[in-house]
């Protein structure tokens, strides 16, 4: 039944009794697409500057690399002199290169929506990393039922080596 599906079916409802539990660590700006996916369940902590940056490639190939790291260093000090005072309102100063935790809870069917759509070539590489990531993790658990995925031809490693400098 999953062999003959195509590209744009529906994934089958009996995918969704196989359930799935993931404590992520993403970039703000990848949780931004993340979090229009409401067929499962996200508890997000709140975001700070405590897991640290990422910097795409881009702005270190562009020659920003410096002044990007400076504005995210600029942030953290910020982030703290704000968090002294309110930790709600310190989050409003926070990048979205900047990591946070996510626990997210879903079934097959959801992750056969998510994964397929969110590795496309035309998604955001940030969160392309992310979906290649629970693909893999899928994949260890029920290999059977992830090879019907039909996911972009890269991997997660793929994703870092050629659109970031640092994760």
């Amino acid at each position: 039944m999953l062999k003959r599906l195509g590209k744009f079916d529906t994934p089958l409802r009996e995918l969704e009794y196989s359930n799935y539990t993931f404590d992520i660590v993403m970039d703000q700006g990848a949780y931004a697409e993340f979090k229009r996916h409401r067929m499962m369940t996200q508890t997000p902590q709140r975001l700070t500057t405590h897991l640290g940056y990422t910097i795409p490639l881009l702005v270190t190939e562009a020659g920003f690399g410096s002044k990007y790291e400076a504005a995210m260093e600029a942030a953290i000090k910020m982030y703290e002199k704000l968090y002294a005072f309110n930790p709600d309102v310190a989050q409003y100063i926070v990048p979205n290169g900047f990591n946070r935790r996510v626990l997210a809870q879903f079934n097959l069917r959801e992750a056969f929506a998510f994964c397929q759509l969110r590795t496309a070539a035309n998604a955001h590489f940030s969160i392309r990393r992310v979906a290649q990531k629970m693909y893999e993790d899928i994949a260890r658990v029920h290999p059977l039922l992830a090879k019907y995925m039909k996911l972009h031809n890269e991997t997660w490693q793929g994703v870092e080596e050629n659109y970031f400098t640092k994760v």
